[in-house]
């Protein structure tokens, strides 16, 4: 995640949420933090929402329904992605994004197409002279499903 000042609540979500994909905690715990957490002066739903949809998608699953429209419209999971596919660009990487891009397309959080489509351009052409084409495939497919969906949305 790239914001420059987080909470102490937003980074123990970020934990738990870690945990939640390492299968060290239920997702449930997590949720259950989140709704308390939801009623705080200081909670900025669309940042806890996009540390669920990147480092745990069942929790992202779990909170999307208190996550409203315009909150949902505030997401920027896109930049996200693109900022973090020069390091993780692993076929399950890659899978874990396009359906994470596709859940929030079908729950109403925008996806700039372009910024993470720029992310796979970025990634690949660092990638260029030294990896192969197994490496690179992950990538190669993550490009043309979003193509795929930019040319649906």
């Amino acid at each position: 995640m790239s914001d420059p000042i987080r909470s102490e609540q937003e980074e123990y979500f970020e934990q738990l949420c870690i945990a939640v994909d390492g299968g060290e905690t239920h997702e449930q715990e997590a949720i259950e933090y989140f709704e308390e957490q939801s009623h705080e002066a200081d909670f900025d739903a669309a940042q806890w929402l996009d540390i669920a949809l990147y480092h745990a998608p069942d929790v992202a699953r779990g909170i999307i329904d208190f996550v409203d429209a315009e909150d949902r419209a505030r997401s920027d999971i896109a930049q996200t992605i693109a900022d973090n596919l020069d390091i993780a660009y692993g076929d399950d990487d890659c899978q874990r994004f396009e359906s994470v891009i596709r859940f929030a397309l079908a729950n109403g959080v925008p996806v700039d197409f372009d910024v993470v489509l720029d992310g796979c351009n970025r990634a690949l052409d660092d990638l260029e002279g030294w990896a192969n084409d197994d490496t690179m495939a992950p990538l190669v497919q993550l490009r043309e499903s979003l193509l795929a969906l930019q040319a649906e949305y």
